[in-house]
């Protein structure tokens, strides 16, 4: 790939784009981390005030459930049939699935915070743990450079939103194991760049650091 620099035309090294398995190995990483943070935030926040109205309202609805029970006998058939027609007991899980899915959204947002904006915007290669531990980082396509700060806060807000809220709605826990198989279907079926969904809408392409290293001495130093 040739690559403009002050008007001079550089031959990029065919090492510029990573392997794919590093490409897996450092989303795999980045994952992992996520996971790991996402739960902990998860007990942590659990343990606060801000749960407070979520263990209300589990609590009432485990008390209309014993209620019921005590009420209909041991056919668990017809204690699940006067459940689902029990407008207040409907309410109160509703309430409760709704606080537990806030609390996941901010453990999820300090867990991705942290290793997909924090770190990134910390280094100087704008990259993820994973992508660290891999040697590889995040290149602008437009700008010839590095990410921008801007292009790591959209990269950051689009797989907060789309790769991991929206479907941890529908998938639960079982989100952060779609991921890495979302991610390989993307790499799998993109152009010769390997470029993700999230690559082309933030205008980013994944390079080896050590490309970089050469294309920025002609440079004379990172952009911001």
């Amino acid at each position: 790939m040739k690559v403009d620099v002050n008007g001079r035309q550089i031959e990029l090294e065919p090492n510029s784009k990573p392997l794919l398995i590093k490409r897996l190995i450092s989303d795999g990483f980045d994952v992992f981390l996520i996971f790991v943070l996402f739960m902990a935030f998860t007990a942590l926040l659990l343990k606060t005030p801000l749960a407070d109205t979520y263990h209300a309202h589990y609590a009432r609805c485990a008390a209309i459930e014993q209620e019921t029970a005590q009420r209909i006998g041991d056919d668990a058939e017809a204690v699940a049939q006067a459940l689902s027609s029990d407008e207040a007991y409907l309410g109160e899980r509703f309430a409760a699935n709704l606080h537990s899915y806030l609390l996941k959204a901010a453990a999820c947002f300090l867990a991705e915070g942290l290793i997909l904006l924090a770190i990134p915007l910390l280094n100087r290669s704008r990259a993820t743990p994973g992508k660290l531990m891999t040697g590889i980082m995040p290149f602008s396509e437009k700008r010839q450079s590095r990410a921008a700060w801007y292009q790591v806060v959209f990269r950051f807000l689009f797989v907060l939103v789309i790769d991991s809220l929206a479907p941890y709605l529908y998938t639960g826990i079982l989100t952060f194991l779609l991921i890495p198989v979302l991610r390989l279907t993307e790499l799998l079926v993109s152009s010769k760049k390997n470029k993700t969904v999230c690559d082309y809408v933030t205008g980013i392409m994944m390079i080896e650091k050590l490309s970089y290293d050469g294309i920025n001495s002609f440079q004379g130093g990172e952009k911001r």
